[in-house]
């Protein structure tokens, strides 16, 4: 049980993040290792037993500090195996198999054979350069990749896509997924596709954001392999697994 003191509570958080050197800075702060959370504890702490100011409001409320934090000894559990189709991973310290889990056969992969890529005309460049980096990624994971069907729209504006890919699917009963690239965020044309992708039309979507790759060639192939993974997840892969019992 947490109890808030309300005086001493505030509404924190970003309703946007839209930024990515916002996004990394809030991560940063987040992502700490216990060595970082202590030391910033105790230099709390230290800072408000050395203001006179917050001393004082603490003892008119009948509260005091401790100099340190409270210490407890805590059960550590051996590092898990990660495994994936035909290899075996011990994680390092951050826990983070990412990077390995791209270079490896996940544990059962499903063929894209039936999907439809769906894009505003003026992204052309950019899309053939991803699904150039989609097919030379899905190699070293065992996925194979066909060519998609290609439904290259005249704008980008939501009842374009809409129709667009509602008149597709309403001929297309083999399709396994839709892909779409979108010019930029826009929370209404994302939730519109998702909509009809999962309400009206059931059938796994991803959606792209051009612009979490636009002037960024080598961050061209981290998406490409991201987008894999989800992609072999919506259709019903499984990427990874740990030895059971734990």
């Amino acid at each position: 049980l947490i109890l808030l003191v309300p005086e001493l509570s505030f509404m924190t958080g970003c309703s946007e993040l839209k930024g990515s050197r916002v996004l990394k800075d809030v991560m940063r702060e987040m992502l700490q290792s216990p060595r970082q959370h202590y030391e910033r504890l105790t230099s709390l702490l230290r800072q408000i037993r050395g203001n006179p100011e917050a001393s004082w409001e603490l003892t008119s409320w009948g509260l005091v500090l401790d100099s340190d934090i409270c210490r407890t000894q805590g059960r550590v559990l051996p590092t898990e195996r990660i495994n994936l189709q035909s290899i075996s991973i011990v994680p390092g310290q951050d826990l983070n198999w990412s990077r390995e889990v791209t270079r490896g056969v996940p544990i059962s992969v499903i063929p894209l054979s039936h999907w439809l890529l769906v894009y505003p005309r003026h992204l052309q460049a950019l899309v053939k350069d991803l699904v150039a980096a989609l097919q030379s990624a899905c190699v070293p994971m065992g996925m194979q990749l066909s060519q998609p069907s290609v439904l290259e729209l005249k704008d980008d504006r939501i009842d374009t896509f809409i129709r667009s890919i509602q008149t597709m699917l309403g001929k297309e009963d083999k399709l396994q997924l839709v892909l779409c690239v979108i010019s930029s965020s826009r929370d209404e044309l994302y939730r519109a596709i998702k909509k009809l992708c999962c309400v009206h039309f059931p059938v796994p979507s991803q959606v792209i954001n051009a612009h979490t790759v636009m002037g960024q060639p080598g961050k061209l192939k981290s998406v490409a392999q991201k987008v894999l993974l989800q992609i072999n997840c919506k259709l019903g892969g499984e990427l990874w697994g740990v030895d059971i019992p734990l």
